[in-house]
């Protein structure tokens, strides 16, 4: 009976250990919001994407850079490498009705309207320039917008005008292992939190990177900028001017492989 009281013991031990490693991890994961880092973004979610005929397809940019846009998304590829993609079966992106306010380092915006649902009517395709133009729309209010994705030397430039917005936020589908990348944010995974990129980040500068081996950068600079991981299968960029872009590299960097050699 001693012994076994000492065994019960030692799993009640064991047992209470492990809750506590539980709570611990738990607390490790949420402290940011509870310290503030998640307030003050909004959360906008994707709407309807409609891409008219006239529209789909691949144009090539170069370098063996292409640009795929269909119902399903939007898709920049090097070869047979991913480089981003935008949020499966949902809008490319949204027009946004609100605005931000700074106090001191507190970033806050407030969105009034969302405009969620985007039509792409067509495409015009120049040497290394992709560019799509259609319209964002709810029940209620309609907004041209013009996309335009270009190669640039070591990154693509993807950009949006929304007439009539004072906000873009773009949404990508969520890829793992997101990081912030230092100055723009702090170097930790950013799953399940939004951060505001820091204010002198300078434009497209690289905010983020993914398991896909690409850095992501959001701009102008005289705006803010936020991302958001918040919501379940995508990773949402803010950035508040009615024309913002994203910049992603346009060559991803490849895991070693089990025999690459680590001596000089």
């Amino acid at each position: 009976m001693i012994w076994r009281g000492r065994d019960i013991s030692r799993s009640m031990v064991a047992l209470v250990t492990s809750l506590a490693a539980l709570a611990l991890l738990g607390v490790a994961t949420r402290a940011p919001a509870w310290f503030g880092q998640d307030q003050g973004v909004d959360n906008v979610p994707p709407g309807l994407l409609t891409v008219m005929p006239s529209a789909r397809g691949v144009a090539t940019l170069g370098g063996g850079v292409s640009v795929s846009l269909y119902p399903d998304g939007m898709r920049i590829t090097r070869g047979t490498d991913l480089l981003l993609q935008t949020v499966v079966g949902g809008s490319v992106l949204s027009g946004v009705v609100g605005r931000v306010s700074v106090a001191g380092t507190d970033v806050s915006e407030t969105v009034q309207r969302h405009i969620d649902n985007l039509v792409v009517d067509d495409l015009v395709f120049l040497p290394g320039q992709a560019t799509y133009f259609g319209r964002v729309y709810d029940s209620g209010v309609s907004l041209p917008v013009t996309i335009t994705v270009q190669l640039a030397g070591s990154f693509i430039r993807i950009g949006a005008s929304v007439i009539g917005a004072d906000a873009v936020v773009w949404h990508l589908a969520r890829e793992t292992r997101t990081f912030g990348i230092p100055p723009a944010l702090g170097p930790v995974i950013l799953r399940g939190h939004a951060a505001w990129i820091a204010p002198d980040t300078p434009d497209g500068r690289a905010a983020f990177s993914t398991v896909l081996g690409t850095d992501v950068g959001a701009g102008p600079q005289r705006a803010q900028r936020s991302v958001d991981l918040r919501s379940a299968g995508r990773t949402d960029v803010h950035v508040w001017t009615d024309s913002g872009y994203l910049t992603v590299s346009s060559q991803a960097r490849h895991l070693p492989t089990a025999t690459t050699s680590t001596t000089s």
